[in-house]
């Protein structure tokens, strides 16, 4: 993708996220707001920050376990400090942070950019597939029990199932324009994506699946105590139960995946306040919330990102 591309996206995402924080809180009473946060028992940002760590040691170690299949053995420092830098670049441009993680060890460690992405793209793949099954899960669930929780967040995929040909087409110009691209490009990438195959094949074929696969769970809980956790803060939510706290993780977890600035700033704010609604929490108490949420997660990938970058210009001046 060009820079102007780029450009060009961010501000368009980045006007998303302006009017949904717009939507979220336009009929909020500012003092009362500020009250409630006042009252919030703050002590669970410490059980939370302790699982945010245990998130980022498990993220770590599960690359470790990416490269080790493709004969690395890299150090957890390094790893840590490109994953926190990462999700600093996507805090400014969503979806950049994963070429910068790749940046970061081919500048330091002398890894292949082919080599970085694919492991990088491996774990998206795999994250991707753990939030389809959620999803259906929360779905049967849904349905077994006869709620309509998730019913209030279907009622836009009447678009798209009265415009099929539309989407249909859409999607078809973009399969034949990439096509197209790489034909362009073939003689520049060929060896590129033949030399991203294999080392893509030698990640599928990796010995340690099943340390692969109980970080990768681990990381799922992590990010359902990260919403869970929250709950205590205030009496009014504390009452909700782990099927509810586990039907917002699911929502909030969607909202993320948006290209917006600032983690889904906006997005998140909109769907997860809309969601605490419909569980029978007040306007005010479960904004509040949502902004907490999202905003302990922002500081502390704030926090992380800058002490990753200092951390590696140390490391560069002493190398040089």
């Amino acid at each position: 993708m060009r820079p102007k591309s780029i450009v060009l996206q961010s501000i368009l995402f980045g006007c998303i996220g302006v009017v949904l924080i717009y939507l979220s809180f336009q009929k909020l009473d500012l003092l009362s707001l500020i009250n409630t946060l006042k009252r919030g028992d703050y002590y669970v940002v410490v059980p939370v920050f302790l699982v945010s760590l245990l998130v980022y040691f498990s993220r770590v170690k599960r690359w470790q376990i990416l490269f080790e299949a493709t004969g690395e053995k890299l150090p957890a420092n390094f790893l840590f400090a490109s994953l926190a830098s990462g999700y600093l670049v996507n805090f400014v441009v969503p979806r950049l942070g994963e070429f910068s993680r790749a940046i970061v060890l081919k500048k330091w460690l002398n890894i292949p950019i082919h080599q970085s992405l694919s492991t990088i793209i491996f774990e998206r793949i795999t994250d991707v597939l753990c939030l389809v099954v959620i999803l259906i899960s929360a779905f049967l669930l849904e349905l077994l029990s006869h709620g309509s929780f998730l019913n209030e967040f279907t009622d836009g995929v009447t678009f798209f199932s009265k415009n099929k040909l539309l989407v249909a087409l859409i999607i078809m110009a973009f399969g034949v324009g990439y096509y197209y691209w790489i034909k362009k490009r073939k003689d520049k990438v060929s060896i590129w994506v033949k030399q991203f195959i294999e080392v893509f094949t030698k990640i599928v074929y990796m010995r340690n699946r099943g340390w692969f696969l109980f970080h990768t769970v681990i990381i799922w809980i992590g990010f359902y105590l990260m919403t869970y956790l929250w709950f205590f803060l205030f009496k009014e939510s504390s009452g909700l139960s782990m099927y509810q706290a586990f039907l917002v993780m699911v929502l909030g977890v969607i909202a993320r995946t948006l290209p917006i600035q600032a983690g889904s700033a906006g997005a998140y704010h909109f769907i997860v306040g809309k969601a605490l609604m419909i569980l029978g929490i007040g306007n005010v108490v479960a904004s509040a919330l949502a902004l907490l949420i999202h905003g302990f997660q922002t500081v502390f990938t704030l926090l992380f990102g800058i002490i990753a970058y200092v951390w590696l210009l140390g490391k560069n001046k002493i190398n040089a």
